[in-house]
C-alpha cells in the first residue's frame, strides 16, 4: 500500500474507535443509572417483596402439609372423595375441605372421636353435663272394668238328692243383702222328709247304739245341706217338717238368682249366687311392652267418672301368663277396696301404676351387682382385685400395668396408672363417689337430649378433655319424662354433651372416622 492509501486510512479507523469508545461509555452509564435504579425499588418495596416471598413459600408449604392432613369432599355425594380442590364429578358442586382421620386405638364401646376447636365449641353451643344417679319412676295408665271379685262368689246349690220343690222364697230379687245365716228359701222333698223321720227314730231309739245312730243320721243331713241348728231344732221338737229352710251360708249380696216358687228344682240345681262386694276387681289390658312395669303385689290408684278428683287404693293381684296374640295385650287383674259399696260391677275406671325404674327387673340386677362391689367399699382397706375398676378412668386394674395404691381419706385406692393420682387428688369425692355405689332407689341416667337413636343402636357423647368427645354406644332403658336410665355403656361421673350433641355426630359424619379413629377438625 501507499503512502497516500495509508494516510486516508488510518482517520476512518479513529473515527470508527472513537464511536464505540462513545457507545461503551454511555452503556456503562445506563447500566449503573438502571443498577442504582433497581436498588432503590428494593429498598422502597422490600416490605411488600418479602410478603409476597413469604406468601409464595407458605403456600407451598400448606399443599404439601395439606395433601397429606387434608381431602376435599363433597356435600351432596359424601363417597366423592379427592386430593385437590375442584368440582364434584356428578353435581358439579365445590368441593368442602375437611381433616382427614388420624389411627388410633379405641376402647370397648367407643364408634369414634370428634376433636373441636374451642370457638367451633361455643359455635355449636355445646354443653355436657355429669352422669348421675336419679330417682325414676315409670307412670303406666290404663283403662278396665270393674268387676266382681270372684273369689268371694258362692254359689247355694240344692243339695237334697232327687227332686226337690221351691215352697217359698225369702230373697226375691238381684241385688238383695243377706247376712250369713239369714233363710233363702223352703225345699220341700220326699227324701229330706224321710231323712227327718229317720233321724227322730234314731234318737227315741232303746238300743245301746242310739247314739251313734242319731250322730250319723245328722251327718247324712248336714252333707244335704241342713244345718246343726236346724237339726236341734228338729230334735227339740220332736217333730220333722215336710220342708227344710235354706240358710245363707255368708254375708253378701245376691247376684243371680235361678229359681222361682213353685220350681222344681233337682240336686246340684244353683239356687242362689252371693258375693261380697267389699272388695272389686278391676280386669284391664297391658301392652306386651309395658309388662315389665307391672308385678304382683304393686300398688296402684283407681279412679272412677263417678266420683271425679276421687282416687281408690289397690294393689296389682294377678297378670294373666298369655298374651292375647290379637290385640298384643296382657289381662291385668287389680283388687279394690270398697267398704261403703261405692264401686259398682260394671263401672270403668283408670288405673295408674307407679313403677320405680330401680324395682325393674334388669335394674334390679345391675343394683344387685353394684351394691355387691359397694359392700367391700365398706372397708377401708381392700386389694386391687376387690375394687376390680379404677375410679378414674373405669378401666379395669391391671389393664395399663401394675395397679398404683394411693392413700386418699385413710383409704387404701387403686388407681390403673400414676396419671390417674393427680385427678384423684383434685377431686377424691366426684372419683371416690364411684366406688359407693348406688343409693338404693336411684338408677344412673342422662338427659334425652345427649341421645341421638338411629334406631339400629342408641349413642352419646362422652367429654373425654374439653373439645374432644368421644362417641359410645349405650344400652338404655325406657325413657322417663326428659330422662333415660342407664344399664350399660356409661359410668358415674362420666361427661356427656347434653346440648350440641347432634351437632357433634353430624361433624363426625362429616369426617368420618372407622371405630378405631379420631376426626380432628380445626
Amino acid at each position: 500500500m501507499t503512502t497516500q492509501e495509508m494516510s486516508l486510512s488510518t482517520p476512518l479507523l479513529s473515527r470508527w474507535r472513537k464511536l464505540r469508545h462513545v457507545v461503551k461509555v454511555v452503556e456503562l452509564r445506563l447500566r449503573f443509572i438502571a443498577l442504582i435504579a433497581v436498588t432503590g425499588l428494593v429498598f422502597a418495596y422490600w416490605d411488600t417483596l418479602a410478603n409476597q416471598f413469604a406468601k409464595w413459600t407458605r403456600a407451598r408449604t400448606e399443599q404439601s402439609t395439606a395433601a397429606a392432613t387434608v381431602e376435599y369432599f363433597c356435600p351432596m355425594h359424601p363417597q366423592v372423595v379427592q386430593e385437590r380442590p375442584g368440582g364434584c364429578p356428578i353435581c358439579g358442586m365445590t368441593l368442602a375441605r375437611r381433616a382427614k382421620t388420624d389411627r388410633e386405638v379405641a376402647h370397648e364401646g367407643m364408634t369414634e372421636r370428634v376433636r373441636l376447636a374451642p370457638f367451633r365449641v361455643a359455635q355449636a353451643g355445646i354443653v355436657a353435663a355429669d352422669v348421675a344417679y336419679e330417682s325414676l319412676s315409670q307412670t303406666l295408665t290404663t283403662v278396665g272394668e270393674i268387676g266382681l271379685d270372684q273369689r268371694s262368689l258362692t254359689g247355694i246349690p240344692a243339695k237334697v238328692p232327687g227332686t226337690s220343690r221351691v215352697e217359698k222364697l225369702h230373697v226375691n230379687f238381684k241385688g238383695q243383702d243377706v247376712i250369713v245365716g239369714e233363710p233363702l228359701a223352703e225345699l220341700f222333698s220326699p227324701e229330706l222328709s224321710q231323712a227327718m223321720q229317720e233321724l227322730l227314730i234314731a234318737s227315741r231309739s232303746t238300743a245301746g247304739n242310739r247314739l251313734e245312730l242319731t250322730r250319723l243320721t245328722g251327718e247324712k243331713l248336714k252333707r244335704w245341706g241342713i244345718a246343726q241348728s236346724q237339726i236341734d231344732e228338729v230334735l227339740r221338737k220332736g217333730k220333722a217338717d215336710a220342708s227344710v229352710t235354706i240358710l245363707a251360708p255368708t254375708s253378701g249380696t245376691v247376684v243371680r238368682k235361678n229359681v222361682v216358687e213353685g220350681q222344681q228344682v233337682t240336686e246340684g240345681t244353683t239356687l242362689f249366687e252371693l258375693v261380697d262386694l267389699r272388695h272389686v276387681w278391676v280386669q284391664a289390658r297391658v301392652y306386651e311392652h309395658q309388662i315389665g312395669f307391672v308385678r304382683e303385689g304393686q300398688a296402684v290408684e283407681a279412679e272412677v267418672p263417678a266420683y271425679p278428683g276421687e282416687s281408690f287404693s289397690g294393689t296389682v293381684a294377678f297378670v294373666q301368663p298369655e298374651v292375647d296374640p290379637a290385640t298384643r295385650t296382657v289381662e291385668v287383674r287389680f283388687d279394690l277396696e270398697n267398704p261403703n259399696r261405692r264401686l259398682l260391677p260394671g263401672m270403668f275406671a283408670t288405673v295408674t301404676l307407679r313403677t320405680p325404674i330401680a324395682e325393674t327387673a334388669p335394674f334390679r340386677t345391675q343394683f344387685s351387682l353394684r351394691r355387691a362391689a359397694a359392700v367391700k367399699w365398706t372397708r377401708t382397706a381392700q386389694t386391687a382385685e376387690e375394687q376390680e375398676k379404677c375410679p378414674v378412668t373405669n378401666l379395669a386394674l391391671g389393664s395399663m400395668g401394675q395397679p398404683i395404691a394411693l392413700d386418699i381419706e385413710g383409704r387404701v385406692i387403686w388407681t390403673c396408672c400414676a396419671s390417674c393420682q393427680p385427678k384423684l387428688k383434685a377431686q377424691p369425692a366426684k372419683y371416690l363417689k364411684r366406688l359407693a355405689g348406688p343409693p338404693e332407689d336411684q338408677v344412673l341416667s342422662v338427659p334425652e337430649s345427649a341421645v341421638i337413636d338411629s334406631g339400629r343402636r342408641q349413642l352419646v357423647y362422652v367429654e373425654v378433655e374439653p373439645g374432644l368427645y368421644e362417641g359410645r354406644e349405650v344400652t338404655l332403658g325406657p325413657r322417663v319424662g326428659d330422662r333415660f336410665p342407664v344399664l350399660q355403656g356409661l359410668e358415674f361421673g362420666e361427661r356427656v354433651a347434653v346440648a350440641g350433641a347432634f351437632l357433634i355426630d353430624a361433624e363426625g359424619r362429616l369426617n368420618p372416622a372407622p371405630r378405631s379413629s379420631t376426626s380432628v377438625v380445626p
